[in-house]
């Protein structure tokens, strides 16, 4: 018969494992109390940086409507007198504006308005005219015959 030897463990290992064990318990109960803290203080941070954040990208939103209106006002100083030289040069030639060929577009869609309209109006009699049946003519009488009279033979007796 074979005996069972008893293990043999050194005299301290099992101590360490209890040891080793209850710290991992513990630390597990300190991550449950400390956990809500700290997560609480994180969303504070976030917060915090969310605000920084905000007012960062507000600054940066003006400033490039600051430095966009900048480039139109020195684009407008330098395109005006352009655009006034061209157009003075144009009109010394005798090129209408935009601005007349504008008016007199809208005078021409007015006058063709109305030419339309003129030949409508025209054309809806001429057409009642031809819609309405037509009377046949009266019939002139035939030219009577001068009556002659019939000479209708005498009997013989």
């Amino acid at each position: 018969m074979a005996t069972r030897k008893k293990s043999q463990t050194p005299p301290g290992l099992k101590g360490a494992a209890t040891e080793l064990m209850l710290a991992g318990m513990g630390a597990f109960n300190l991550a449950g109390e400390e956990g809500g803290r700290i997560f609480k203080s994180l969303v504070a941070r976030g917060r915090d940086q969310k605000d920084l954040n905000r007012e960062w990208l507000d600054g940066l939103a003006e400033r490039a409507e600051t430095l966009k209106d900048d480039a139109k006002a020195a684009l407008d100083k330098v395109t005006t007198p352009l655009e006034d030289g061209l157009a003075s040069a144009l009109q010394s030639l005798g090129v209408p504006s935009r601005k007349e060929i504008l008016a007199l577009t809208h005078r021409v869609e007015a006058l063709t308005k109305h030419v339309t309209r003129a030949k409508a109006a025209e054309k809806a009699p001429a057409k009642a005219k031809a819609a309405a049946p037509r009377k046949p003519a009266p019939r002139k009488a035939a030219p009577r015959k001068a009556a002659t009279a019939k000479v209708v033979p005498a009997a013989a007796d």
